[in-house]
């Protein structure tokens, strides 16, 4: 949108605020805005958030998976009330196939959402709330304990892998869950800081690839679990320089060095020449489980791209 400049004596210079984001926010006469000059840009921002706002959804045909997924962007893009409506209670789970409630579903879902919480459930429909809203100033800190989470993640999956420790591989299924909070949550108050600057998209994208990283480790440790067996010396070491990648990514993610960058390229190719020459005696599942944990080295190869677009 355009605007007129008014000029007021010699000195002063003014334009006129949109009615409707004043409005949105409260802004009211006397009220303070942070004005920052960004080149031929000038940013006006407030620390007032936008008034509550509240969506309504038909879940009748959606499975289990998308129906989750559906809930968390929901909660992701900044709902604060959303409510699901729905004909019939029953919804599908294709992986385990059964039939399963659409209650337990979103209750197992907002588990994963900081702050959202079900206030009411009827026969045809269920009003969730966000009672809880946590600062966007916090994303540092929220952003940071999820590189830590998922650090951990991958620790203990390398471990269970070696020893093949059911009971550690099954706990990596919770460890996703937890860390699926803090990335919904992260992304959340990205979406309700509405101070967007050059960097907000990439910073969007690369704590959304993260939830594919820990996507990998769950689907990896579910894997494990049915293979039942110890992984050979030659696995375990691919696996471990897999994960040392992650490592790597967040090192070079608060430390940024293009040396770093060099390392991370030069580690994937060494992978995926391992992947060629030390798995022609190791099991065709072992071999699949790895190729797909490579996937997590191309996830890592696109976030460098976009944490050198944020450097410069």
């Amino acid at each position: 949108m355009r605007r007129k400049v008014i000029q007021i004596a010699e000195s002063t210079q003014l334009i006129s605020l949109p009615r409707k984001w004043c409005v949105e926010r409260g802004i009211k006469r006397g009220d303070e805005l942070e004005v920052e000059a960004l080149g031929c840009r000038l940013t006006v921002t407030t620390d007032k958030g936008l008034q509550s706002e509240s969506v309504e959804v038909d879940v009748t045909k959606l499975d289990r998976s998308s129906m989750m997924h559906l809930i968390r962007g929901l909660y992701k893009k900044g709902y604060d009330e959303i409510k699901l409506d729905f004909s019939r209670s029953i919804t599908h789970h294709y992986r385990t196939e059964q039939d399963i409630s659409i209650s337990s579903v979103v209750h197992q879902e907002v588990n994963r959402c900081p702050g959202l919480e079900i206030v009411e459930e009827k026969k045809t429909y269920i009003l969730l709330k966000v009672i809880s809203n946590a600062d966007p100033k916090e994303l540092d800190n929220v952003l940071r304990r999820t590189f830590i989470l998922i650090s951990d993640t991958c620790k203990d999956l390398i471990m269970a892998a070696k020893n093949n420790d059911r009971i550690l591989l099954e706990s990596i299924e919770e460890k996703h869950d937890n860390v699926t909070r803090f990335i919904s949550h992260s992304l959340r108050l990205i979406n309700k800081r509405h101070d967007e600057t050059k960097n907000t998209h990439f910073m969007y994208y690369t704590i959304s690839m993260l939830d594919k990283i820990v996507d990998i480790a769950k689907e990896t440790a579910r894997n494990l679990l049915n293979y039942d067996k110890k992984m050979v010396v030659e696995s375990h070491e691919i696996m471990e320089h897999i994960c040392e990648s992650y490592g790597m990514f967040y090192d070079l993610f608060y430390k940024f060095d293009l040396e770093k960058v060099h390392k991370i390229t030069e580690l994937k190719e060494k992978v995926y020449s391992d992947l060629i020459a030390k798995t022609k005696n190791v099991a065709p599942e072992e071999v699949l489980f790895l190729f797909d944990m490579y996937q997590a080295l191309e996830i890592f190869n696109t976030l460098t791209e976009t944490r050198m677009s944020m450097e410069y």
